[in-house]
């Protein structure tokens, strides 16, 4: 088995962060990349997340509590710096995945979105920047991401 490459953090759309995933991750990938992502929170800055798992085949049982662990420990950092989460994914079995982890923190911290189609995914991104004062940001995201069906900045 090839290892996976690395999954792509782009900022250059800042308040928007795009986080696109391989179609495998190891552990210590997870682990950096939220790492990564904590930093961001750290900022203060306020932003919107989109994450593009449309590759990604699925999460181990240790990936999953992982990442559930990260969401319960950060909740109140994500909620003072995250305007929402939309995570794009082709897979039903990974999408129900995802909500379950999102439900296992009640209420929910932040907005989010699961959702299969890139430009509602990009239009949910916009729409929520847009909701929160930021109308210029939101129209570079959609001029930049909307008509890219692979989410390509253009």
């Amino acid at each position: 088995m090839s290892p996976p490459t690395s999954i792509l953090v782009d900022d250059s759309l800042w308040p928007l962060l795009r986080v696109t995933f391989p179609c495998a991750i190891t552990n210590q990938q997870q682990a950096e990349l939220l790492e990564r992502i904590l930093s961001y929170l750290r900022r203060g800055e306020r932003h919107v997340c989109l994450l593009d798992t449309r590759q990604l085949r699925s999460l181990t049982t240790e990936q999953r509590e992982q990442l559930g662990i990260y969401l319960r420990q950060h909740a109140d950092l994500m909620r003072q710096g995250s305007m929402g989460i939309v995570t794009l994914i082709n897979s039903p079995a990974l999408a129900l995945v995802v909500r379950v982890l999102i439900h296992r923190i009640k209420p929910s911290v932040v907005p989010y979105s699961v959702l299969a189609s890139w430009p509602a995914a990009v239009s949910w991104a916009a729409d929520r920047l847009e909701g929160n004062g930021l109308r210029e940001h939101a129209q570079r995201v959609r001029q930049c991401l909307i008509s890219s069906a692979d989410g390509a900045t253009g």
